[in-house]
């Protein structure tokens, strides 16, 4: 699929360097930010997009991809708005995340800078965060399921993952999430329609 795309994209004599590989990296789903400038391979390809972004944006449009640029976080959106299973279960969870973390004092940055323990978190206590993660299909006790997703979110630059700790560190691009979570949150509180796209 990715050769396939990557072969019908007009590009120029010369390219910025690393071309294809930034692009195969932007089609897999993976979210660009200055938190990369700390990621061996990625800081290069970050500055490269960084620095050409107007060009991967014209070239990508020939091809009907659309690059976006928000902040600090360089991302390809998608045509179609309406979320994905995955990105539901992603918004739900990293609201949580943040929720339960500051339930117990600690502050919203730490969630950017440190290496946060989740497993110690109350994911599954009766209340909405039981209720929120069945809604996105994680069933009440599947710490498997939310250590699968972690992961995922982890290969497309939302965050850093570790393996031996099971400990996780939040990057630029979760907060795009989060605020669809709180969007969501609102929605359900007030009973208020709240349109959430991508975009917000």
């Amino acid at each position: 699929m990715i050769t396939t795309l990557l072969g019908i994209l007009p590009m120029a004599t010369n390219p910025p360097e690393d071309t294809q590989k930034i692009i195969q990296v932007l089609l897999r789903g993976y979210q660009f930010s200055d938190t990369d400038l700390y990621k061996e391979g990625y800081d290069h390809w970050y500055n490269t997009l960084d620095r050409h972004f107007d060009w991967f944006r014209e070239h990508l449009a020939l091809s009907g991809f659309s690059l976006v640029r928000e902040k600090q976080v360089i991302f390809l959106e998608k045509e179609n708005k309406l979320l994905s299973q995955e990105e539901k279960q992603a918004i739900v969870t990293l609201f949580l995340l943040t929720d339960l973390w500051m339930e117990k004092g600690k502050g919203y940055g730490d969630l950017f800078q440190l290496n946060i323990p989740w497993t110690e978190l109350d994911w599954f206590t009766d209340g909405y965060g039981k209720e929120y993660l069945s809604q996105v299909g994680i069933e009440s006790g599947n710490d498997s399921a939310l250590e699968q997703l972690f992961k995922r979110l982890a290969h497309k630059g939302f965050l850093e993952y570790n393996d031996e700790s099971r400990s996780l560190t939040l990057r630029r691009p979760s907060e795009r999430l989060i605020n669809m979570a709180r969007q969501l949150h609102q929605q359900i509180n007030t009973e208020t329609p709240v349109k959430v796209t991508q975009d917000e």
